[in-house]
This record gives structure tokens, sequence and C-alpha cells, in this order.
């Protein structure tokens, strides 16, 4: 057994260092959502980052919750 055959996906597939925003390609940008990894510091911001949001769509008129929004 090779350790290649272990994998799921193949290992000499080309992947890109960097995927810039503007990217035209669906394959590379679908590419980069597949194999997206959310670590325990990810998950910790997104969690964060979502609660805000809740809590502005909750208290829109609230100055004190709008005004730390931002992203």
């Amino acid at each position: 057994m090779h350790i290649r055959n272990i994998f799921a996906k193949k290992l000499d597939r080309s992947i890109n260092g960097v995927v810039k925003v503007d990217q035209q390609d669906d394959s590379v940008v679908w590419q980069e959502l597949d194999e997206y990894v959310i670590t325990r510091e990810l998950d910790k911001h997104f969690v964060r980052l979502f609660n805000a949001f809740l809590d502005a769509i909750d208290s829109p008129n609230d100055p004190t919750v709008t005004s730390r929004m931002g992203v």
C-alpha cells in the first residue's frame, strides 16, 4: 500500500497558494471552499462575529451595539 492511497484527494493536484477575491475560475473557488479548514481559533472568531451580527439585528436602533459593528 502507498501513502497516496489513504487520502481522498490526489496529492499531486494543483494547489493555489493564494486565491484572490476577483477570482473568475469557479473550479478554483470551489476547491478552496471544499478544502477550507476551520480551526479552533477561527471558530472562536466566527462565533464572536456572528454574535455581534445577531446583537445588531436584535437591536438595530441601539447605538452602543451598532456603533461597534464593522467588517
